[in-house]
């Protein structure tokens, strides 16, 4: 494990055909063990006359069928191989934020190949903070999330000098905006990690209310998406540089952005993916599509071609930072994220969400679709009143038509999740 963090340092940059060559060593070994001993997959194959010899290269996965995420949510057993309980590992539960919550089991090797993959971004955050650790990181995120249980696992089975480790701040994001200020300008944190939807509000709320801030040399988030208002605003009138990262239950860490912020360099030897229009076909490079996820390194859940439910572009060239690891120029959202148009077409909820944002007096805003022209809005704002309802009704006749209806409710606070994401748009339509 030592070498595997060693060689962190230079494997994102690694030629292309030697992490081709890695990515197809790794499938194949996983489709070996998936035929011997996952049910859903050795059934699967069987069906089709396939045998693990017809997969040699990731672009082989095609020839199987694309794997539901309800499948793995109901019947979780048929992706673990008899008596995978017993393996040293660490059993999730994802957030659900789509409605459905799944228990998934690492193995050690599944777990420490993700702290060796760590090191890519803290690589990428060395640009800002000078160094590689030894700093202080405040974490906003609920107590228990997943992040917090694999690091309690990873320092059960290693060890880690004083010397390298992070000072770290815990924080839950349920505090009042101004007790959360007050801590992080006692504990004047390097670096600011948490959930991009919390994270954007509260430094917009910091911008906007000219509170006193002291302010890290980099903020990084993930689990949800930050709304591009509000990093614009972080990054250029408060001038934090704003990182992201590509995590989810199953594959633990899928990319990750470097110092350029171009897109997500995506971990190859450890992921494969496609990206797929809604007729299961490749989309070119540049365009949109749903991601399909294989996780190469993991035997305690297995998963190939697996509908993770996001919406993703594909990256359409090299990233100037030099990294070989190919690019998702962005995440677009969950498939049931889509906003549905009268006339059919959907859209991205953030497409509606950011201009929504950047009205002026609208701290938070929450949308409900209840049918194809009526949106219910919570909309929770700097004070009473304080925006222009008219410009929210422009907002919605713009992107969604001139027929659409709207229902503002006026709120003092925004209800999180279970899982302390912020969940900005839901539907009551039927996704298909």
């Amino acid at each position: 494990m030592a070498q595997a963090c060693l060689a962190e340092r230079s494997i994102a940059f690694a030629p292309n055909p030697h992490l081709q060559q890695l990515q197809s060593r790794r499938l194949q070994s996983l489709i070996h063990f998936a035929f011997k001993e996952i049910p859903y997959y050795r059934n699967k194959m069987q069906l089709l006359g396939l045998r693990p010899h017809d997969f040699q290269t990731t672009a082989d996965l095609s020839s199987l069928p694309l794997t539901p995420k309800l499948d793995l949510t109901l019947q979780p057993e048929l992706f673990s191989p008899a008596g995978s309980e017993k393996i040293d590992g660490l059993t999730l539960l994802s957030s659900g934020t789509s409605g459905l919550r799944r228990t998934f089991r690492h193995d050690l090797t599944s777990i420490l190949t993700s702290l060796a993959a760590g090191r890519r971004q803290r690589l990428a955050l060395q640009h800002f903070t000078g160094k590689e650790s030894g700093y202080r990181e405040a974490v906003i995120n609920r107590p228990g999330h997943a992040g917090e249980q694999i690091r309690a696992f990873i320092e059960s089975h290693t060890f880690t000098p004083a010397s390298l480790e992070l000072q770290r701040l815990y924080a839950s994001p349920s505090l009042p905006f101004s007790e959360l200020l007050t801590r992080l300008n006692h504990f004047q944190p390097t670096v600011v990690r948490g959930i991009g939807s919390h994270l954007g509000a509260f430094y917009r709320w910091v911008h906007d209310s000219g509170t006193s801030l002291h302010k890290p040399l980099a903020i990084t988030y993930g689990a949800d998406a930050m709304l591009p208002s509000d990093r614009h605003l972080i990054e250029t009138s408060m001038d934090i540089p704003v990182l992201s990262t590509y995590q989810s239950v199953e594959a633990l860490r899928i990319g990750f952005e470097c110092e350029h912020r171009t897109g997500f360099h995506i971990s190859t030897d450890q992921v494969a993916f496609r990206v797929v229009d809604p007729n299961g076909q490749d989309v070119a490079p540049g365009q949109r599509g749903e991601l399909i996820l294989t996780n190469l390194v993991n035997r305690a859940t297995v998963v190939l071609n697996y509908q993770l439910g996001d919406y993703v572009t594909l990256g359409d060239g090299p990233c100037p930072c030099g990294r070989s690891l190919p690019l998702i120029r962005s995440v677009d959202g969950r498939l049931d994220d889509l906003i549905s148009r009268p006339d059919g077409t959907k859209m991205p909820a953030l497409v509606l969400l950011a201009p929504l944002q950047s009205i002026p007096g609208i701290r938070q805003v929450q949308i409900k679709q209840r049918n194809y022209d009526l949106f219910h809005l919570k909309i929770l704002p700097f004070s009473a009143q304080s925006f222009d309802p008219a410009a929210v009704n422009s907002v919605f006749c713009e992107q969604i038509g001139p027929s659409v209806k709207i229902e503002i409710e006026i709120v003092s606070r925004l209800q999180a999740e279970i899982s302390g994401k912020m969940k900005s748009f839901s539907s009551k339509i039927a996704t298909s």
